[in-house]
């Protein structure tokens, strides 16, 4: 489960060479919406280096992460500012590991609508 700890520290963190090193040569994204597929490591990272740092007040809570073998589960709240407005969202995260240990496939899903503050 560390790797997944790594995962989300290095992205908060814009560390996108450590993010990198986290995913399998095979990695592959779905989700939580139909545009956010990847089929690399270095696709998925090259967007995630052009996405974070411009966004405002952005902040991932990470509230539980389990597994089981390479199997690994996170729940967590994202906040970012829309509109000059706070705006969380409840997500669920499957992680497959690859056997080195790093993460071969990520699925992302929205648990609620964006909750307003």
């Amino acid at each position: 489960m560390g790797v997944v700890d790594r995962y989300f520290s290095t992205m908060m963190e814009h560390d996108w060479a450590g993010l990198r090193d986290c995913l399998d040569d095979d990695f592959t994204r779905d989700g939580p919406y139909p545009e956010h597929r990847w089929e690399n490591a270095d696709d998925y990272v090259a967007f995630v280096s052009g996405l974070l740092p411009g966004l405002k007040r952005h902040g991932v809570d990470v509230t539980r992460v389990t597994g089981d073998g390479d199997v690994v589960h996170a729940e967590l709240t994202e906040t970012v500012e829309l509109d000059g407005r706070l705006s969380r969202v409840r997500i669920a995260t499957a992680f497959e590991l690859a056997p080195d240990g790093r993460i071969r496939h990520v699925e992302v899903f929205v648990r609620r609508p964006p909750l307003d503050s």
